[in-house]
């Protein structure tokens, strides 16, 4: 009798610690979502409290742990978070097939933040695979969505626009108002980035109705909602963009949003940067970085560039030098690859005022890789001569040389091969000019002679050369024709370096020499000139474009002539005169016009021609 007493009270306690840790989870979870992504801190406090209580259920541990993955992400612990999802995955063995499928889906939105996209793409088709072994039609179509969101993520925004068109009717079939809209307003994202947004501003303001409802983040994504739209107008170069922002920033500071109330301040600075309103730019930025750095220093490069040039245009010098103290290299470690390039940029601008050669040097040696990794190979003039301060012109053109080389090698012939020692022979004698002249002239006319003879031995090899040499001849009226066209930006830094004051001299004749150069520098002929030039490189192009594409202007044809050149959208941008994001968008519209689903498609058919 006593064993069965004793035996039911033993059993009795386990139900009350059961029960009473469980009614403790409930607390702790319940406060940890109000506070998940607007105060990280808190949260994470929250999630170490849960785990510490006694005999929880495996699925309930399983859970807390991809809630502490889901934290590490947000701060941008990518590989922490990594860690909780593995673990979570790993440890209970009874989770059900939807479990392992959304922590597999919060991996490869981990993966997809530090930038390893092919990694992120296969687990979420691990994910759907698992999603379709139950027919989860919801959750499939969220796999589509997430998958949109990682072409986004790495810049393919023709392939996430076309995944996202495809995805929205689905979506609407669906009757799942919550995906749709969150597939709305990252459509309103990816029209946004593309340069089209008057569109995007339409989408945005479709996803109001539903994230104005209070439950799960909706509050959050409306307000976020706002923020972009204010962020469309900015672009556009509207004040309205302000009251947008005014809407979002109080909307966060309500639902106590501190991320997003920074990031929020941080556009209302860019507005006000980019209207050259500085003064009212600076103390946004200010607040934005230092909250950024503090919480998020992997994603504040860009604010904290922002910030400088702001700082730069007040002559803030001394407050700038602080700033430059810190540690940039976390800010860096997950930027991509144009907010490293404006950063960059910055700081070889603020080194030269300062005087600071060794690191202005530092910077643009930076900016020659960053640069190379966007294939922008023929941007480096004015790099160039910057770095020719330091002595190493004769360096870039041995590698320049040595590049050439390498490029022609699959193509040339045992004349090329001849042409290539004659060139290694001419940097041999740059470099000792005064002590080998007359050898290396030697050896220069004899590979003259040995090429004539050569030639005349050998017919075919002859007519290969010849064509050869034509091609050459192609290139090089290409190149002449694109440096033609960038005369106007040589006399805007010409008169620029002037004005900068670095040749001490007094304003008036400052003026006088600016004046005479402008005189040199506007001729109206130059753009009849480029056009002759393309002409009779190209004589039906035009005429192709007008007859198979009766729609386009001859602005419209002028710039896919640009296109034909090979010339990148910087250039483009720097040689019309307009923005980055207007050539981005210009493209966009002429694929329209012209019935081209992606970039690639337009750029292939006009080289054709």
């Amino acid at each position: 009798m006593f064993k069965k007493v004793f035996f039911f009270i033993f059993l009795l306690n386990i139900s009350l610690l059961f029960a009473q840790s469980n009614q403790v989870y409930n607390g702790y979870y319940k406060r940890f979502l109000k506070v998940q992504f607007s105060n990280t801190k808190l949260a994470k406090k929250y999630l170490d409290s849960i785990l510490l209580l006694p005999k929880l259920p495996d699925s309930i541990i399983c859970k807390t742990y991809n809630d502490v993955g889901i934290y590490h992400a947000t701060i941008g612990d990518y590989d922490s978070a990594i860690r909780y999802f593995e673990k979570s995955y790993a440890f209970d063995p009874n989770c059900g097939v939807k479990t392992k499928a959304n922590i597999l889906c919060n991996i490869a939105n981990t993966q997809k933040l530090f930038g390893k996209y092919d990694l992120a793409i296969a687990n979420l088709h691990r994910s759907k695979k698992l999603y379709g072994s139950i027919s989860d039609e919801k959750n499939l179509l969220k796999i589509e969505s997430e998958i949109c969101s990682v072409y986004y993520s790495k810049s393919d925004f023709n392939k996430a626009l076309e995944i996202s068109s495809e995805l929205l009717p689905k979506l609407e079939a669906l009757g799942d108002k919550k995906l749709l809209n969150i597939q709305l307003l990252r459509q309103a994202n990816i029209e946004f980035n593309v340069g089209d947004f008057e569109n995007a501003i339409v989408n945005y303001n479709k996803t109001l109705p539903y994230f104005g409802k209070d439950i799960d983040n909706n509050l959050q994504n409306k307000y976020v909602a706002i923020m972009n739209i204010g962020s469309c107008y900015s672009e556009l170069g509207k004040s309205k963009a302000l009251h947008y922002f005014s809407i979002a920033l109080k909307g966060f500071r309500v639902i106590s949003d501190s991320r997003n109330e920074f990031f929020c301040m941080g556009r209302i600075g860019k507005y006000y940067y980019k209207i050259k309103n500085y003064k009212k730019a600076t103390p946004y930025l200010k607040k934005s970085f230092d909250y950024m750095y503090a919480n998020l220093p992997h994603i504040s490069l860009e604010i904290f560039t922002f910030y400088l040039n702001s700082l730069q245009k007040q002559n803030s010098f001394s407050e700038i030098e602080e700033l430059l103290a810190l540690d940039a290299a976390i800010m860096l470690s997950q930027a991509n690859l144009q907010e490293k390039i404006f950063y960059y940029e910055t700081l070889a601008t603020l080194y030269g005022k300062f005087g600071d050669k060794a690191s202005e040097y530092s910077a643009l040696k930076s900016l020659q890789t960053l640069y190379a990794e966007r294939q922008k190979e023929n941007t480096f003039e004015e790099l160039q001569k910057k770095l020719n301060q330091y002595n190493i012109k004769n360096e870039i053109n041995k590698n320049r040389n040595l590049e050439l080389q390498v490029s022609n090698l699959k193509l040339q012939n045992t004349i090329i091969w001849i042409l290539i020692l004659f060139t290694v022979l001419l940097i041999s004698y740059f470099f000792d000019k005064y002590k080998k002249k007359n050898k290396i002239q030697g050896l220069i006319l004899m590979q003259l002679q040995q090429e004539k003879e050569l030639n005349e031995q050998n017919n075919l090899l002859k007519d290969e050369q010849l064509k050869l040499e034509g091609e050459l001849l192609r290139i090089k009226e290409r190149e002449l024709t694109a440096l033609q066209l960038k005369i106007f930006q040589i006399k805007s830094n010409i008169i620029d370096f002037l004005q900068s004051n670095i040749i001490k001299t007094n304003d008036k004749e400052l003026k006088n020499i600016i004046v005479k150069i402008e005189s040199f520098f506007n001729n109206d002929d130059y753009w009849r000139e480029f056009e002759i030039r393309f002409t009779n490189m190209h004589p039906d192009f035009t005429i192709k474009i007008k007859k198979t594409y009766p729609v386009l202007t001859k602005k419209d044809i002028d710039f896919l002539s640009l296109i034909k050149l090979n010339l990148n959208n910087k250039e483009i941008a720097t040689l019309i005169n307009i923005s980055y994001e207007s050539v981005i968008s210009k493209k966009y519209l002429l694929r329209k016009k012209m019935n081209f689903s992606s970039e690639n498609e337009l750029v292939e058919y006009v080289n054709e021609l």
